[in-house]
């Protein structure tokens, strides 16, 4: 075997470790899913003035990724602000 074919596996394996953080983020996201995947019916939604209604689990889907959004742009602040500090 070549160097570069025994040193590959090291650096796949150091890309992909579970840390606690991505396995809670894991488990996260898989109770979403099945948090979503149980509240099918319709929702009649009021908002300020607009009403309108949809699935729950579009309204679920949208608040999830609005909330994901959010904590991305929070966390990359902090790290911005750290950095200049």
């Amino acid at each position: 075997m070549s160097d570069s074919a025994s040193r590959r596996p090291a650096r796949e394996s150091a890309k992909f470790s579970l840390s606690p953080r991505r396995i809670i983020m894991a488990v996260v996201a898989v109770l979403a899913v099945i948090f979503i995947a149980q509240n099918r019916s319709r929702v009649h939604i009021h908002f300020f003035t607009a009403e309108f209604s949809c699935p729950m689990w579009l309204l679920l889907v949208i608040m999830t990724v609005v909330g994901l959004g959010l904590g991305l742009g929070v966390s990359r602040r902090r790290r911005t602000r750290k950095r200049a500090a």
